[in-house]
């Protein structure tokens, strides 16, 4: 079976992830020992510091220092992870931050928001005036919103797709919270947020793995790897 991550900072020297194009490759090679061979590399852009034209074009200068590096049995997809502000809507295209040629967008809002007035409105104009589908990253940081169902329920019904960080499953409160939202449809799509060699570290992408297929059974596993391979697929 083909594995995703669908949040990764391995880009080198773009953010505060990688740092140069040996750790990039190392991260890369990782991912492959792991099984995970198709990769989304989403580098942080701050809606409200940087232009999205500059900041397009420092994610191509990165990738064309990482692209002939490559190995031949990996898959790659840009994307961004983006710090949503109301900066964002000043601008009439916002395709150049979604995963690939997807209408999909890795969404990331303040850690203390609690996903009803500004936020829940900012979810809803990128879906109708954009027509871009949010992706909420590592669920698990939002406290407001974690530990609230009705309101994932609302989310997913919106069709808002929610991912967590494979590294989370080492906790034991979050793993168990992880699990039951996964057996209840409520996480989506996983990801490493890899950003170097230590912080969310690749190798930990089998174990949670693991733990999905044996805490939730294999068609729930199943289904976030082929929610995962969809938006892949629409990259191209």
């Amino acid at each position: 079976m083909n594995l995703y991550d669908m949040h990764s900072h391995i880009l080198p020297a773009i953010d505060d992830g990688s740092k140069n194009l040996d750790i990039s490759l190392e991260l890369i090679n990782m991912h492959l020992k792991q099984g995970v061979n198709n990769i989304c590399l989403t580098p942080h852009f701050y809606s409200n510091e940087e232009s999205i034209e500059d900041f397009t074009e420092r994610r191509t200068k990165s990738f064309e220092i990482l692209k002939p590096h490559l190995p031949e049995d990996v898959n790659i997809c840009l994307g961004a992870e983006v710090y949503v502000s109301n900066f964002i809507f000043n601008n009439h295209d916002l395709s150049q931050l979604c995963y690939g040629n997807s209408k999909y967008m890795l969404t990331e809002f303040a850690y203390q928001s609690k996903f009803t007035g500004k936020s829940m409105d900012i979810l809803v104009k990128l879906k109708e005036n954009y027509g871009i589908t949010p992706v909420i990253p590592h669920i698990e940081r939002y406290e407001n919103l974690f530990y609230n169902d009705n309101m994932l329920e609302e989310l997913t019904y919106m069709g808002v797709v929610i991912q967590t960080n494979v590294y989370s499953f080492n906790s034991f409160l979050k793993k168990r919270r992880l699990c039951k939202l996964i057996n209840n449809g409520l996480v989506h799509i996983l990801g490493t947020d890899a950003h170097s060699l230590i912080k969310g570290n690749p190798l930990e992408y089998k174990q949670a793995c693991n733990i999905i297929l044996e805490k939730c059974g294999r068609p729930r596993f199943n289904k976030i790897q082929a929610t995962s391979a969809d938006i892949f697929n629409k990259t191209n």
